[in-house]
């Protein structure tokens, strides 16, 4: 109870019992305090003494206030005890051993300890995540979305983080109708120079096999339409191959050797990625044809399989682990709350080698 005291002001005794409140545990970081209108009921103190404590106490790094939310709990422990979960749809393979390298050189530089998981681009298995992550003391979480085209049944857990104030940014794609920070390629671009630089060598027979499932594939494909729309082409719909997840590894190599029966069949092939033209390349050679003398080339990610073959692969640059420093910086600058403008979109870029060729046109 705070009480008339002429030594001690009431603003002096609410900082206090709130200030004594968090460091007993009562109120932990960033668990929201109860509002000015709240104090002045409980204590029959006015508005200026409750912001005047909560003034001393913002200074002393014990609250912080956001315009609109209320106030909150600050963290006050060492970096070193604060935790950052990271969930990505893989881990240990393809580009992904880049991107987690950043996220881990930079959160370890800065102090931060973290938590990975891996869905394997399950919907389940990000749900099941979500839920131990919530489990845990986190100070934040970068999310890279699954299945990202599908409707998203898992965002119960983006409102919970709301609800706690846990900041969160979402990898590579980002979730319809979640209001989120998010770090991204600019994927219709990148779809778009992929086939334009095709275009321009006078192919007119291109086509595209697309990741259904996540935005990244979607994305890629408008670009790889919006070019061949722009030069005055048609779709052919037979040149056209959607996947899902879960055909990564059996569709592409398939679609590839029945394109390539085709009396018609195309010049060139755009790819989701650079593990697509792998498959692709295998399809080629199955059917003895050659890259680029027969068939141009393009992949995307700029991954080690571009060069991994005898066939050295143009494609799109991803920034990788420089997109991992990046997003981890983010998360960090949102935890301290000194993220200003928490969204970065990469611009693509060409890396051109010896896959593609110029045709007669």
């Amino acid at each position: 109870m705070i009480k008339p005291d002429k030594y001690l002001p009431k603003y002096y005794q609410l900082k206090e019992y709130l200030k004594k409140m968090i460091q007993n545990g009562d109120i932990i970081p960033p668990q929201k305090l109860p509002s000015e209108s709240d104090l002045v009921r409980q204590f029959k103190i006015s508005r200026h003494t409750v912001r005047h404590a909560f003034s001393e106490l913002e200074n002393e790094g014990w609250i912080y206030r956001e315009q609109g939310k209320g106030t909150f709990c600050a963290f006050r422990g060492s970096k070193k005890e604060q935790k950052i979960a990271v969930l990505t749809t893989y881990i240990s393979n393809y580009i992904f051993p880049y991107i987690i390298r950043g996220i881990e050189e930079t959160l370890c530089e800065s102090g931060f300890s973290f938590s990975i998981a891996s869905t394997g681009n399950n919907k389940l298995k990000e749900e099941e995540c979500m839920k131990r992550f919530l489990e845990q003391d986190i100070s934040g979480i970068i999310v890279e979305p699954t299945k990202s085209a599908k409707p998203n049944i898992n965002q119960k857990y983006f409102q919970e983080l709301d609800k706690r104030n846990i900041p969160y940014i979402l990898l590579h794609a980002t979730y319809p109708g979640l209001d989120s920070a998010y770090v991204i390629m600019n994927d219709e671009k990148g779809g778009f120079i992929a086939t334009e630089y095709l275009l321009k060598l006078g192919h007119k027979n291109i086509a595209g096999i697309f990741l259904s499932d996540d935005l990244q594939g979607i994305r890629r494909q408008e670009g790889f339409l919006f070019a061949l729309k722009k030069y005055n082409l048609t779709v052919n719909n037979e040149f056209l191959g959607n996947y899902k997840t879960e055909q990564m590894f059996t569709f592409p190599y398939n679609f590839t050797l029945n394109l390539l029966k085709k009396e018609n069949r195309p010049t060139a092939i755009v790819c989701y990625n650079d593990q697509i033209a792998i498959q692709v390349i295998e399809a080629i050679r199955r059917s003895n044809l050659k890259i680029p003398q027969d068939i141009s080339l393009v992949g995307y990610d700029d991954s080690n399989l571009a060069v991994a073959t005898e066939v050295k692969l143009t494609t799109i640059k991803h920034p990788k682990e420089e997109m991992g420093k990046r997003v981890a910086h983010m998360i960090i600058d949102m935890i301290n709350r000194e993220a200003n403008d928490p969204y970065f979109v990469y611009d693509p870029e060409l890396v051109i080698r010896s896959s593609c060729k110029i045709i007669s046109k």
